[in-house]
């Protein structure tokens, strides 16, 4: 193994320890000893390639986001029609081994940190540009351009807020509570109808293969 894919194993690993010291600690209690001590190495390991605490937080929110990116191809690669798109997209932010409220409490940690720090406004700024494309485009099938544009809009600020309040919650938030609410929303613009109900039931028994697949 090269030297190259050695650096890439170890920047992959130091992120996820970021990631789980995030879960537990928050971003103020987050250090760069104490992301050490996860990854069960020296202080001075995880210096030798993160050189500050907001580059290795910056990996971590890659990490995350690249978990949820391996469902939302997964899903969407298994959707058929544009409504089973919608609720593919619904699915990947409702999956069980993302939508817990530790997950919740380090997502909260580093968009803290968004208006403060170029690295993390840039991924969120991808985040939000893949989300709605991933949306908008299969709702630019079922509705007119501007209803489907606002109806992007509405589910990705719904998506943010069940994942606020996941997190913030002392009892959490239940996945199906969370699926209610974003069906309320789809309500607004999208009417039901017998597809509408076979696309959601579809790619929950997807969405639940899948998982159990990985696992």
């Amino acid at each position: 193994m090269g030297r190259r894919d050695i650096s890439k194993l170890r920047r992959a690993e130091y992120a996820a320890a970021a990631y789980r010291a995030l879960m537990r600690y928050g971003n103020d209690g987050t250090s760069l000893a104490r992301v050490a001590e996860e990854a069960g190495v020296s202080k001075a390991n995880v210096l030798h390639y993160f050189k500050s605490k907001e580059a290795l937080l910056a990996a971590a929110l890659r990490y995350a986001n690249a978990e949820l990116l391996r469902e939302a191809v997964l899903l969407l690669g298994e959707a058929r029609t544009p409504l089973e798109r919608v609720y593919a997209v619904v699915e990947t932010n409702l999956s069980p081994t993302s939508f817990r409220p530790e997950v919740a409490h380090a997502w909260i940690a580093l968009c803290a940190g968004v208006p403060y720090v170029p690295a993390y406004q840039r991924i969120q700024t991808v985040i939000y540009a893949r989300m709605r494309s991933n949306l908008i485009g299969p709702l630019r099938s079922l509705l007119p351009e501007e209803d489907a544009a606002l109806l992007s809009d509405l589910m990705t600020t719904a998506i943010d807020g069940i994942w606020l309040r996941c997190g913030l919650s002392l009892d959490g938030l239940t996945r199906q509570a969370a699926r209610a609410q974003l069906e309320a929303v789809l309500d607004a613009r999208l009417p039901d109808s017998e597809e509408r109900r076979a696309a959601k039931i579809r790619m929950l028994e997807v969405a639940r293969i899948l998982v159990k697949a990985r696992r």
